[in-house]
């Protein structure tokens, strides 16, 4: 019975680890966004009422909480792919005021369908935001936004940046 237990517990073991591996490898680690900045990447995403948030890579689903809880949106979906972080933002979706306009999906960000959305929010690393930048440009409808905490989307020119000595770097790009 006892190596049955260990086999189990081993099997999950690896499930958590390896999805954070993955996670790490293809797009970014879980570093968790400032909450200091939460008010200010979303107010520079300019969401208007009706819009519909996506966060790829949304970690614990502070950028969908803040943004169901503070703005007249129709929808905040983070997508996640590391177990750990998923089921905290599924926690904080379930809990939170907003979570009726909160929805978390377990999966890989470069797999999502970005044809109607109003505004992306990522804090990835280079290579990934590289990555995605070819799927931006050929799924995301005209007037899009893309927020991008503390990387830029190489070869594009921000149409803001917002950036003090005190604060990391928000870029806002309109397609």
């Amino acid at each position: 019975m006892h190596i049955v237990a260990f086999v189990v517990l081993f099997i999950l073991f690896m499930i958590v680890i390896g999805s954070a591996a993955w996670a790490s490898f293809s797009a970014a680690s879980w570093v968790p966004t400032w909450k200091k900045d939460l008010k200010r990447i979303l107010d520079l995403a300019n969401l208007k009422s009706g819009e519909t948030l996506y966060d790829l890579g949304c970690g614990d689903g502070r950028i969908l909480e803040y943004a169901a809880e503070n703005y007249e949106i129709k929808e905040a979906v983070g997508f996640e792919i590391s177990l750990i972080p998923y089921i905290f933002a599924k926690l904080r979706a379930s809990f939170a005021q907003g979570h009726k306009k909160m929805r978390v999906v377990y999966g890989d960000l470069f797999r999502v369908n970005l044809k109607e959305v109003d505004v992306v929010v990522c804090f990835l690393m280079p290579a990934a935001i590289k990555k995605l930048k070819p799927k931006f440009e050929k799924e995301l409808k005209s007037g899009a936004r893309v927020v991008s905490y503390v990387f830029e989307v190489p070869g594009w020119k921000p149409t803001e940046v917002s950036k003090t000595e005190k604060e990391l770097a928000v870029f806002v790009y309109h397609r």
